[in-house]
């Protein structure tokens, strides 16, 4: 039972729930099941759901102690008490959505022939809107609604009076372009990892409208969108980062993150294409939204995002900061990840910092589930041995590397990437008389070699000679 839908969905909410969904069940108007009530009762009681406290003929038991134990009925009354939380669910979440409630008021004192009231309610809901920062795609569906309801109490009444229909299609028209340039730029960062191509319609004109349009959300889409088709100009990203910083809190929160990473992932191409500036620029954005709280969703951070970040901030050579970003944010990091990315950055830190022993302490024990960690740590291991000149164990390693690599299912291109520095690292191994045309052909081979794991320290060491 602990890992039925009921449970399992049960499980997730909050106390402040919990207390709520005392006062639904126990209401006649939502449940009428009293056998419902005394099942959630006994779950309500228990300190903490286990496999036993949960036991089907335990609760059965509990629920009907003189009846000999019947699954299908308790099944029946689960299924009951699922759809009573799915209920509550669905009208706790609605009574959170100030909006709709007061449309619906003003649709139901319409209604009811009370439009002198439905206008009054209509003129505070759009005052409340006005009074809200956002300008997100949700806030101009809004105004569009507002802008309907109003035509429908006062603008028919006279043929001839001045109606709001200006307002209508701008609020109309600004929802339906944030709305398509927004998942315009999904497609664009889809097709670029799928290879799939996506046909937006109305995306042209859309384009016309927006280009022109002076509104603050819709001009930050449209250049976002410009951005990522036309990464090589890079006025329309330099309008993103002054838009984003200065209308930011014109968006939600989920689109803040979504806008940040566009920012993010334009400056990692542009560090891809050897533009080293945008190194310190990622790395300020990534700050910028620590401070912000946008990188973390419902109070957890991705651990792509997390080994991003200490990436960003080592190849700067902020080691103290990265040492306090580890300290403070592996909390954030998915439970069951939080123990393998703590130890691996620990460790990427120590190697950076040359304190190849604390390194090599923490990296030489642990084959970590995520395969990726497990490649760089190996990569890591071998420019320790290397800088350290301990050959065996450098000679081992590449062979076991090599074979790693041809026995787990690695994706083509990431393969391609360490086989490639596994080659160099032998082609420079085996270097035994450095000569300016040795030096020079190397240097040209590891610079113009792509796919390409670890170039810069392949080109540093080529350079010591």
């Amino acid at each position: 039972m602990k890992n039925s839908r009921f449970i399992r969905l049960y499980e997730t909410l909050s106390k402040q729930e919990l207390r709520q969904l005392k006062l639904w069940i126990n209401s006649p108007i939502h449940n009428q099941h009293k056998d419902v009530v005394k099942l959630f009762n006994y779950l309500f009681k228990r300190r903490k759901i286990t496999k036993v406290t949960v036991q089907k003929k335990r609760i059965y038991a509990h629920l009907f102690p003189d009846a000999i134990y019947d699954e299908d009925q308790l099944n029946v009354l689960m299924s009951y008490a699922l759809n009573t939380i799915k209920e509550f669910l669905g009208y706790n979440h609605a009574l959170l959505n100030q909006f709709d409630l007061k449309k619906n008021m003003i649709q139901s004192l319409k209604g009811h022939k009370q439009e002198h009231l439905a206008v009054l309610e209509l003129t505070k809901t759009k005052k409340q809107l006005e009074q809200s920062p956002l300008l997100n795609a949700q806030r101009m569906l809004e105004y569009f609604l507002v802008e309907q309801e109003q035509i429908k109490l006062t603008g028919t009444k006279k043929r001839t009076a001045q109606i709001n229909l200006p307002e209508l299609f701008h609020h109309l028209t600004d929802f339906y372009s944030i709305s398509t340039l927004h998942y315009a730029c999904v497609a664009v960062s889809h097709s670029n990892v799928s290879k799939q191509a996506y046909h937006i319609p109305m995306l042209e004109g859309v384009l016309l409208y927006a280009e022109q349009r002076q509104h603050p959300v819709v001009q930050l889409y449209y250049n976002c969108y410009q951005s990522m088709v036309q990464g090589e100009n890079i006025i329309f990203f330099n309008r993103v980062e002054a838009l984003f910083l200065e209308e930011h809190q014109r968006l939600s929160i989920l689109e803040q993150r979504d806008i940040l990473l566009i920012i993010i992932n334009y400056c990692i191409k542009r560090i891809n294409m050897d533009a080293k500036e945008y190194r310190r620029k990622v790395f300020e954005w990534y700050k910028w939204g620590l401070e912000n709280h946008t990188l973390l969703a419902d109070n957890e951070m991705s651990k792509f995002t997390f080994l991003n970040i200490c990436s960003a901030g080592l190849k700067l050579l902020e080691y103290e900061w990265v040492a306090l970003f580890i300290e403070q944010y592996a909390i954030y990091l998915p439970q069951k990840d939080r123990a393998n990315y703590q130890l691996y950055t620990t460790a990427k830190l120590a190697f950076y910092e040359k304190d190849y022993k604390k390194a090599q302490h923490l990296l030489m024990p642990v084959e970590f589930d995520d395969i990726f960690l497990n490649l760089d740590t190996k990569t890591m291991l071998l420019e320790i041995y290397y800088e350290e000149d301990s050959t065996d164990a450098l000679d081992a390693l590449l062979e076991s590397f090599s074979r790693y690599l041809n026995r787990k299912s690695v994706i083509a291109y990431h393969k391609k990437v360490y086989q490639n520095f596994i080659a160099l690292l032998k082609k420079l191994i085996k270097v035994t008389k450095w000569t300016a045309t040795t030096k020079q052909d190397l240097l040209n081979e590891i610079a113009t070699t792509n796919p390409l794991a670890e170039r810069d320290w392949l080109l540093l060491q080529v350079t010591k000679h």
